[in-house]
């Protein structure tokens, strides 16, 4: 069976919304389809399914793939690298770092260009990581 890159993408999103681990999800490879759990939000749909099995993938956090804070240096890197220190400092602290990161773009007219740069950077890995895992995915 094959999955659906939005639905890949939106598990990503699901499994990168907390810190590593307290959301997880689960790609079955026979059935296409994606199991959620979160003990943080009660969630569980792996119930009675072996998701430690060949036939599952889990779904990669958002830092296992470099697509958190290393993109978030990338893209300063290659747009505004005399900020590269001030962004550094804004990820000192983990809980205001993407609201700064973001204010900072906006004020500059850089934030769209941010937000395609992230999506064009996260949609290409992703479609990496699905082809080494042989997740078929459907256009």
């Amino acid at each position: 069976m094959k999955l659906k890159y939005s639905e890949i993408r939106m598990a990503f999103d699901f499994v990168s919304s907390r810190d590593q681990g307290d959301n997880v999800a689960y790609a079955s490879r026979d059935e296409g389809e994606i199991y959620y759990y979160s003990e943080v939000l009660g969630l569980d749909e792996t119930r009675g399914r072996d998701v430690h099995s060949s036939n599952f993938e889990i779904i990669p956090h958002c830092d296992t793939l470099n697509l958190g804070r290393e993109l978030a240096f990338d893209f300063i890197d290659e747009r505004l690298p005399e900020q590269y220190a001030a962004v550094r400092d804004f990820f000192a602290d983990e809980e205001t770092a993407g609201r700064l990161l973001r204010d900072m773009l906006e004020s500059r007219g850089l934030l769209q260009d941010w937000n395609d740069y992230k999506a064009e950077k996260v949609e290409r890995v992703l479609r990496e990581w699905c082809s080494q895992k042989h997740i078929d995915l459907e256009e």
